[in-house]
Formats: structure tokens, C-alpha cells, sequence
């Protein structure tokens, strides 16, 4: 349930030397989507052809990336959009009828001057497909890039389809065919690469195989449309949307120092599958598959649609490898990979997966018209994505009083000499003392959530009941559920524990039921002086739903998942239990949706977005980024997306390093009050195995500060909890405003001086409500 704390300097500096070694190990490649195209028209096959850098400063033309081959005609037409689509190159042109903005596959050409777009990066702009590949008999350790001109492409099969078009790109000398479909939706155009009819394999005839080499190339990676909404920060003013923690913008500028700001995540964070010898990003997991890009007054959100489990985001400002601001998905169909050469593990050698990850691929574009609050209406239009698209609903009118998240600590391994006893810290019994307590000083609505409620421990995992008689025992977790129902609250225990095991219990053996990696090593590690095993998912799913049962007898409300499920995706490659990371997502889906059908709720733990639609409350939604210095700013995206569909907690209030800006941070960002307690000291964690992460948790020390931070949130945020978040906007230097759909509008001042407003004024380090 807890996520390490790193100080931010930290952070940015390893951001910082990430970004470096990304930008220079950086794949250019990537494209395309899924079913066969129509049947070839006639004069349809055309080699992709662009004046270069010279051609163009000779004849007095500016030096953009357009296709200057053939014209664009019209293919279809939505209810508020139109598109045209040139059928030499497969470029398109999406046009908005309310308000006439101009959205193109390929770069912007206002701003692109002579002598800025040269070489490689010349063909890639002009390119509307983007690859890299790895050549097995060769080099099988090293993905080469190229792109449809440099590759001496081919644009086959164009054909209209009446929603839009299809057509295949072939690279004849590699043997590559990437079959493309880009369709009108209301208010969105979508691009795909089509499982059906991807080939990436040349077939050699038995002359050719006498006088060439088979060097066996095999695709890595695509972009598709690598540059669509690309501007330069000469003749626009806008900036990116990526998706680092609830949202970073980086700014359109004309001199940014330094040239390796390049950002490459992948969607819901590192396979651990393919995990030996790597080493994993230290950004932060990318939770929803979004990016933007707003120029001008308009704005372009993208969200990918189908296969984000195999894409990454990738992006960068200008002057990073050209005078262009861009961002794109590109879809990942085979992974680096480490394999063993000897039985004991200790040398190998650096390859690509040999299989093809085949499965449709699409990212669908949002047109947004008007206004400079390009975050706030693109995360409305996410929101509006994900009631229908992931099935979340608004959540029903209430009362107005939000739900303090109260989270206790149980018990876990006190640390001995020769071995490890059980040291309960908030027994059941202790904690409706707790509660009660709270409930006294005017906390009136609260969640509970029971930390290291397992038989053994915090720390221990596997073989959870029954629960130990120290702690309260079946009947004390009973009789304490009860007590919080009379209260009209909820109780939860902490799920997370069902995706790791190192006590053997519930029948788990770690050689037949541990996650297994691609060289078929059972994923373990080391983390706060405890040894962890993942659990093969199916085998984590058959656990939760065999102690569904037990659970309900305790009468509680729920689970709350996290970590291992819900917020980490692995393949796994134990025979046994064998799941692609496709079907991982749907293993860990069927976990959330059994657990809510068998207890009513369920909750996540800073979990991805194919978890949302089930759970009643996120708890960690992140409020800080990464610590990139070519991040310009922060802002809440997610939470904005999300406000009024679910509620949402940040880190602890008692678990900060600045616990007075955390709070104001969680007004700002509409989150509700979350805190952690036990009933021992403190200073007993230290004895603990794992739990002297926590800073501050003896509840006497906490009880005045959680029920007045309790208290105020309750009058900002208590009767919106139900609203949208209608705006978002920076009123000065660390002043900041917040607006919710019934008119009331939230203003939080960091500064150490006071602001003034129209008729009202807000004190430093605190907020005003403005009706």
C-alpha cells in the first residue's frame, strides 16, 4: 500500500541522467493498426518521394516536412468533422466545422525555416510511418530505425471506406507490410495498425537466398503518424500534455537551454518479465495512455485506444532533434530481452524477443475548438472517454460530507535475534478505540482501511487466515466491522498482499506458482529487508477467490488492491499459468470484479486505468511529476478527468516531509483527507520488518490535526464531491484557482504573503472559498 518516498532532487537529477542516456540510445521508429485494406485501386502503388533540404532552399520553397506528392480529397465526413486524405502518401487532413481549426498527420509548416530539418530527421518528419527493427542473424542485440522514406517504402491499397480510408505501407527490402486504417469518429480521428495482414518477414525465393543474405529483420516498433499536430515554437504559443504523475506540461519555447529533453514511457510501467540485467525507469508509471497538444487556441487530446499495454508515450520539445514539439504513441511488438547461456545465470547475452506481439493497435484523437484552458478541456473530454469508453459513472447525490480515508496499521515481524516474533500495533479492539476517538473530535464520515491484518504480518504474505488471536482474531475483525457499519462508515482490508508470497501458504510453491520471466526465472526480490515472490496472476486470482468467502463472514466491505494488482502488469511466462499482458489485464480485471460482486466495493492503490470502472476510491493519485527539468509545470489532469467519477486520496497527511503543502495540495486538487495510524508509538515501527517507512503514526500525536484538516476539507470540498472540475488557472505566482460546476470556486495560496482578489483575500499558506 505504500509507495517509496524519494526527495525530489533526487528525483530530477535521475531524471535528468535518464534522459540522457534514453536520448542517446533512442529508437526513431514506430506506426501503424489492424484489418486487411480494400483491394488495391489501380495507380495506387506509389514510392514515397520529397523534395530534400537542397531541392527546396534552391527553388526558394521553405524547407517543412509536407508531401508534395499528389492532392488531398475529401473521404469522409462526421457530424463536426471533415477529413481529406491524400492517397499518394496516406497523409491526412482532419478539419473542425465548429471551428474551422486545421488538425494534419504531418508537421505544421508555419515557423520551419531553412536549414532546420536535415538528414535523418528531415525523412522522418516527412514520413508517415516511423520503425525500427532488429536484424537477428546480424545484430540481435541492436534495434535499427528507419522510416518510410529512408527505407524506399511503398504506399499500396489506398481505398476509401466511407467512415475514412485504409492503406498498407510495405518496406520491400525488409519484407515489412504494416497495414493502416484512419477513420472519423463525432469528434475524433482514429488512427490504427491492423493485426490482420501485418507482415515482417521477407520471403525469400531459392535464387535470391544464393546471391543474398537473409539477415533475418524482424519489426521492434512503430510510430504511426509520428507528427501529427507537430508545431513549431516560432509562430505558435502551446505546449505538451504528457501523462507524469497527474499531468506535465511542457512549453512551446524558442530557447530551451540544453538538447536532451526526450520523454519514452511505457504504458503502465516496466514488464518485469523482460526484466534481467535492465534497468527500469525511475519516472513515474504511466497510469491512463494519454497525451495532448495544444497550439494556439486549439487542442489536441490523444488517448490510446486499443494495445495501450504494448505502447509507450513518447515526446519531445523543439530543439530536442528538430525545430518541432510533438508527441506520439509508439506500439511496441517485440521486447529487449537478457538470455542465459549457463545454468547458474551468471553470463548471457542481450536480444529481442523472437515472436511477434500482434494485436490491433489504435489511438484516437480529440479535437478540442477553443480557449486557452487546453488541460482543462482536454481532461473533460477524458472524462466524457471514460464513461464511454471504460464504463465509469458519476457518482450519485449524497450528502455533503466527504469520507475521511483512515488507514491502520495491524501488525507485523518484529526483528529478532535468531528469528522474527509478531508484533501487533492496532489490534481490533484498538482501532474502534480509534475511531471512536476520532468520531468524538468531529471527524462525522470516515473509510477504514486494515493494514498487516494477515495472519502474519505486514510483511508477510500468503496464507492469510484465519487471522491471529493477538490482533482480535475472526470474531474481534467481526465485531469491529460491525461497530464501524453502526457508525455508517466502511471497513476494507488491504488486498495487496495477494500478488506476493513468501510464507508457502495457501498451498504456494515458488518453483510451480511464482511469476516467471522470459528466460523462465521466477520473479523475486528484496525490498525493506523482506523477500518478496510475485505470484503468477491466475494462480493470485484462485487465492482471492477461494478467501472471497471468509472475507464476507468478517463482514466486511471490501478490498483495496495495489502494488503487484492493479498497479504492476507482467507477462508471465510459467507454463502453468502462462498470460500475455493482454490477458494480465484481464486476469487482474476479473480480481476487481469478483471482489466488488462478492463485498460490494473495491478500492486501488494508485492503480491503471482498466481498473477504474470497479473501484470506489484511488487512494495515492499522484500530485508530483517526475522531476524532469524540461517539465515546465505541473497540473491536475488526472484529477480533473476523475472529479465527480470517483473519489481520490494523495500520499498520507502524516507521511510527508511538508505536511502543510500536502494539504493544500489536496484542496487544490479536490482529493479527500487520508492519514495512516497505529495505536503503539511511533518509535515501535523500528522494530518492525518493514514498517520504519512510515514517519509518524501514533494516533494521540495525530488526533486534533486529523480532524481539523477533516474539517476543512469538509467545507471546501464537502458539497462538490458529486461536481465536475470546470477550470483549473494559475491567478499569480503560486496562487491558484480551482472552479467546480455549482459556481464555487476554490482559491490556495503557497506563498508566505497574502493575495487579493476581487472582494476577498486569501492568507499565506491557506485558502478561500468564493462562492
Amino acid at each position: 500500500m505504500k509507495r517509496i518516498s524519494v526527495p525530489k532532487r533526487w528525483l530530477a537529477l535521475a531524471a535528468v541522467c535518464a534522459a540522457t542516456l534514453a536520448a542517446l540510445a533512442v529508437f526513431a521508429a514506430l506506426a501503424a493498426n489492424r484489418r486487411p485494406p480494400a483491394e488495391p485501386q489501380p495507380a495506387a502503388q506509389t514510392a514515397v518521394q520529397t523534395a530534400t533540404q537542397e531541392e527546396a532552399a534552391g527553388s526558394g520553397v521553405p524547407a517543412a516536412p509536407v508531401p508534395d506528392k499528389g492532392e488531398f480529397v475529401p473521404v469522409a465526413e462526421s457530424r463536426y468533422l471533415t477529413l481529406k486524405a491524400n492517397p499518394a502518401t496516406g497523409h491526412f487532413i482532419v478539419t473542425d466545422k465548429r471551428s474551422e481549426d486545421v488538425w494534419k498527420s504531418y508537421p505544421e509548416e508555419a515557423g520551419s525555416r531553412d536549414g532546420q530539418n536535415q538528414g535523418k530527421w528531415l525523412s522522418n518528419l516527412e514520413s508517415p510511418v516511423m520503425i525500427s527493427y532488429v536484424e537477428f542473424n546480424v545484430r540481435r542485440d541492436l534495434a535499427k530505425e528507419s522510416n518510410l522514406k529512408e527505407g524506399k517504402g511503398l504506399v499500396t491499397g489506398f481505398a476509401a471506406t466511407g467512415q475514412g480510408f485504409q492503406v498498407r505501407y510495405e518496406f520491400p527490402e525488409l519484407g515489412f507490410v504494416i497495414p493502416v486504417e484512419v477513420r472519423l469518429g463525432e469528434d475524433y480521428v482514429e488512427t490504427k495498425i491492423l493485426k490482420d495482414g501485418l507482415k515482417d518477414a521477407r520471403i525469400f525465393t531459392e535464387e535470391e537466398r544464393k546471391t543474398k543474405k537473409d539477415n533475418e529483420a524482424r519489426l521492434v516498433s512503430v510510430r504511426l503518424y509520428p507528427f501529427l499536430g507537430a508545431h513549431t515554437s516560432e509562430q505558435t504559443d502551446g505546449y505538451l500534455l504528457l501523462p507524469d504523475g497527474p499531468g506535465a506540461i511542457v512549453d512551446f519555447k524558442r530557447d530551451r537551454a540544453g538538447t536532451n529533453h526526450y520523454y519514452n514511457e511505457r504504458v503502465y510501467g516496466a514488464d518485469w518479465a523482460y526484466s534481467a540485467n535492465a534497468k527500469f525507469s525511475i519516472r513515474r508509471s504511466v497510469r491512463a495512455p494519454v497525451f495532448g497538444i495544444k497550439a494556439g487556441e486549439k487542442s489536441l487530446l490523444a488517448v490510446i485506444h486499443e494495445g495501450a499495454e504494448y505502447a509507450n508515450v513518447v515526446a519531445a520539445p523543439s530543439g530536442t532533434f528538430s525545430p518541432y514539439n510533438w508527441a506520439t504513441a509508439e506500439q511496441q511488438y517485440r521486447f529487449m530481452d537478457y538470455q542465459y547461456t549457463n545454468t547458474k545465470k551468471t553470463e548471457g547475452y542481450v536480444t529481442f524477443t523472437k515472436e511477434l506481439t500482434a494485436t490491433d493497435r489504435s489511438v484516437r484523437y480529440y479535437l478540442i475548438a477553443g480557449g486557452d484552458d487546453g488541460y482543462v478541456r482536454m481532461a473533460a473530454r477524458f472524462r466524457q472517454y471514460l464513461i464511454d469508453e471504460v464504463g465509469m459513472k458519476r457518482l450519485p447525490a449524497g450528502d455533503d460530507k466527504l469520507a475521511l480515508q483512515l488507514h491502520v496499521l495491524g501488525a507485523d515481524a518484529e526483528r529478532g535475534f535468531l528469528w522474527d516474533s509478531y508484533l501487533p500495533l492496532t489490534t481490533t479492539a484498538q482501532a474502534q478505540e480509534i475511531v471512536q476517538e476520532l468520531n468524538a473530535v468531529g471527524v462525522e464520515r470516515m473509510s477504514v482501511t486494515y493494514l498487516g491484518w494477515q495472519r502474519k504480518g505486514y510483511s508477510s504474505y500468503g496464507g492469510s487466515f484465519p487471522l491471529p488471536g493477538k490482533l482480535g482474531g475472526n470474531e474481534g475483525m467481526r465485531q469491529f466491522a460491525d461497530f464501524v457499519h453502526a457508525k455508517g462508515y466502511r471497513l476494507y482490508l488491504d488486498g495487496s498482499n495477494y500478488a506476493f508470497n513468501n510464507t508457502g501458504g495457501d498451498g504456494f510453491r515458488r518453483n510451480r506458482d511464482g511469476l516467471r520471466d522470459n528466460g523462465a526465472s521466477v520473479i523475486s526480490y528484496r525490498r525493506r529487508g523482506t523477500d518478496k515472490t510475485l505470484v503468477s496472476p491466475r494462480f493470485a486470482s484462485k487465492v482471492i477467490e477461494k478467501d472471497l468467502d471468509k472475507m464476507r463472514a468478517l463482514h466486511v466491505d471490501g478490498l483495496v488492491f495495489g502494488q503487484g494488482i492493479g498497479s504492476l502488469l507482467n507477462t508471465d511466462y510459467n507454463d502453468k499459468y502462462a498470460a500475455t499482458r493482454e490477458e494480465a489485464v484481464q486476469i487482474q480485471q476479473r480480481m476487481f470484479g469478483m471482489t466488488k460482486d462478492a463485498l460490494g466495493h473495491v478500492q486501488v492503490e494508485d492503480g491503471n486505468i482498466y481498473t477504474w470502472k470497479y473501484v470506489d476510491h484511488i487512494h495515492g493519485l499522484p500530485v508530483d511529476g517526475s522531476g524532469d527539468l524540461f517539465v515546465d509545470r505541473q497540473v491536475p489532469f488526472l484529477q480533473i478527468a476523475l472529479h465527480g467519477l470517483v473519489t481520490y486520496s494523495s500520499e498520507y497527511g502524516n507521511d510527508s516531509d511538508d505536511y502543510e503543502t500536502a494539504f493544500l495540495k489536496g484542496i487544490e486538487y479536490g482529493a479527500v483527507p487520508s492519514f495512516v495510524v497505529t495505536y503503539a508509538k511511533s518509535q515501535q515501527l523500528l522494530e518492525t520488518r518493514s514498517l520504519g517507512q512510515f514517519f509518524s503514526t501514533y494516533y494521540k500525536d495525530w488526533l486534533q490535526e486529523m480532524a481539523a484538516q477533516y474539517q476543512r476539507y469538509d467545507e471546501a470540498l464537502g458539497d462538490v464531491q458529486q461536481q465536475w472540475i470546470t477550470g483549473h488557472r494559475a491567478l499569480a505566482d503560486g496562487v491558484f484557482e480551482t472552479a467546480y460546476g455549482n459556481g464555487k470556486r476554490i482559491v490556495v495560496n503557497y506563498n508566505e504573503r497574502p493575495y487579493a482578489g476581487d472582494g476577498w483575500t486569501v492568507q499565506p499558506r491557506d485558502f478561500v472559498v468564493v462562492k
